[in-house]
Order: C-alpha cells, then sequence, then structure tokens
C-alpha cells in the first residue's frame, strides 16, 4: 500500500514538472510572437502613415527638379552657342571688320610664338593673307569675306596647333586663292593645285564636285625634328575641324654634325695619346642634335552643312 502511494506521488510530481515546463516554452512563444507582432503592427502603420502623407509629387523636389532642368538647358544653349561662333565667322563681319579681324589675330599668334619658344614665327608673317595685311594691304570685296573668314579661322586654328607642337620655324602658309581680283597677289601667298599634264587649270572652285561637303586647301611650310612633326600630325588627327593632310614633303637638314679633320697621307693615329684627351676633344664627328625636318604639308580642311 505505501509503495503504491509513493509511485503515486512520484508521477504526481513528475506530471506537475511536465505541465511547468510546457507552460514556461508557451509563454516564452507567446511572448515573442506578441514582440513580432507588436513590430509588424508598427511597420506596418509606418508604412500606412507614408503613403497617407502622399509625398510624390512633393513640391521640393518639384523645385529642385526644375531648377536642374533649366540650368541644364542654359548651359546646353550656351555650349551650342559658342560652339557655332567658333565654327562659323558671323556672316554679318565686313571688309573692314574681317581686317581688324585679321590684324588683332596674327599680332595674338606672334606673342604667341614668342612665348612658347623663340622665332618659330618670321616678323610680319601674314599667314597666307599679305594681299590683307601690310602697308599695301586691299580691302576685301565684300561677297568675297565669308570664305575668307572661313580661311583665316581654319588657318588660326592649324597654326596655333603647330606652335603646341613646338616646331622650329614657320616660314610659309599658302591657300586657295579665289578672288576675282586677286592677280597682283604675290606668288608665294597663292596656291592652286597643278593641273594634270595635257589639261588647262581651271579656276579654283572648292566644292563643286560635291557641294555638301566644302572643303578649303592649305600649304603649310615649316622646320621641326622628328618628335615635333609627330606631334604636329597627331594634333591635327585630334582636332574639332575636319583635318585631312593630302601630302608630306620632308627634306633631312643635317645639323650639329663636325666634319672630321682631313690627315696627310700616311699618318696613322696614336690611339694611346687620343685616348688622353678629355672626351669633348676626341668626338671629331657625330650626331650632336636631332636632324630638322623642312616639311611642306599639304592640307584639306572640310565643312559639313547642317551638321
Amino acid at each position: 500500500m505505501k509503495a503504491q502511494k509513493i509511485v503515486i506521488a512520484v508521477g504526481a510530481g513528475l506530471a506537475f514538472l511536465l505541465c511547468l515546463v510546457g507552460f514556461v516554452v508557451a509563454y516564452r512563444a507567446y511572448a515573442e510572437a506578441s514582440t513580432v507582432k507588436a513590430t509588424l503592427g508598427g511597420t506596418f502603420k509606418q508604412l500606412e502613415k507614408i503613403y497617407n502623407a502622399n509625398p510624390f509629387p512633393n513640391p521640393t523636389n518639384i523645385a529642385v527638379l526644375r531648377s536642374d532642368t533649366a540650368w541644364a538647358t542654359n548651359w546646353y544653349q550656351s555650349l551650342v552657342t559658342e560652339l557655332r561662333a567658333a565654327a562659323v565667322p558671323p556672316e554679318t563681319l565686313s571688309s573692314s571688320g574681317f581686317i581688324q579681324q585679321l590684324q588683332d589675330t596674327s599680332a595674338e599668334l606672334q606673342r604667341k610664338a614668342v612665348a612658347e619658344g623663340g622665332h618659330m614665327l618670321p616678323e610680319g608673317f601674314a599667314f597666307g593673307f599679305e594681299r590683307y595685311l601690310g602697308s599695301s594691304s586691299h580691302m576685301p570685296k565684300p561677297e568675297n569675306v565669308k570664305r575668307l573668314a572661313i580661311q583665316f579661322m581654319m588657318v588660326d586654328a592649324i597654326t596655333r596647333e603647330l606652335l603646341n607642337s613646338h616646331v622650329t620655324s614657320l616660314s610659309g602658309v599658302e591657300r586657295d586663292v579665289f578672288e576675282a581680283d586677286a592677280t597682283d597677289a604675290p606668288a608665294a601667298t597663292s596656291h592652286r593645285r597643278a593641273p594634270a599634264p595635257g589639261t588647262t587649270a581651271a579656276p579654283a572652285v572648292v566644292g563643286v564636285a560635291d557641294k555638301r561637303y566644302p572643303g578649303q586647301h592649305f600649304s603649310f611650310t615649316f622646320t621641326a625634328d622628328e618628335k615635333a612633326l609627330g606631334e604636329v600630325l597627331g594634333r591635327l588627327a585630334k582636332m574639332p575641324m575636319f583635318v585631312v593632310v593630302t601630302e608630306l614633303k620632308i627634306e633631312r637638314l643635317d645639323r650639329g654634325l663636325r666634319p672630321r679633320p682631313e690627315k696627310p697621307a700616311g699618318e696613322t693615329v696614336d690611339k694611346a695619346k687620343a685616348a688622353a684627351l678629355p672626351p669633348s676633344q676626341r668626338v671629331v664627328s657625330g650626331p650632336e642634335i636631332p636632324p630638322l625636318l623642312k616639311t611642306q604639308m599639304q592640307v584639306d580642311v572640310y565643312t559639313f552643312e547642317g551638321v
């Protein structure tokens, strides 16, 4: 009888413990569920609050967007205006205005040549426009001003690239002389392509083959070393203008070579004596300075209407 009571008591105790453990586990699960529910409820309320506030479109955002759009539009219009002003001379440029522009830009290029390193340009250099510069200058006809301004704009741009490439000197610029009254222009300043054998020379009219792509032809004569010549070609290839180098004539000018002294017949060289001389006296020949290259560069510059 006692043993049965003991078993019953032990069983009751175990059942109580199991119930207690179950209650604790259930309470913890309920507490965690309540926490998750409260978090989800708070998040839902925040989303509902944001949705009900309707922040889009926000007046502040609209004002900022409009300001940015106006700035971008003004910047674009300014860029287009500057590009057009640089690419095409004003159509209202007068004959006297062209002469003034020619004189001012020529003086600026002379100053740039001096600043870039010495005498790259001869004094009084006219860049192929000798007819309109100097004491005996002529006034261009109004109908020629536009094309003359275009030619000079192209010569100006290419000359700046030559100066930036540090050529030794720029000695000549020739252009297509299209003016009907330019027969008295100096021969060194006008340039017309030679006609094929058996044909007669035709007037220099640019863009006849295809009026959509008119071009201007120029010839630049300059002296530079090999490195500077390579830089010239690279700069011309990267110019905003469509520049095509059609021909290069290069003449090598040796410089910095000491002539080998003539020795009497039968005289031998004392190697020991020669070795004792300082290096400056031992060198009797050999390249001391890179050779210069006298270059005549034919260039075509194209313009594309409507682009």
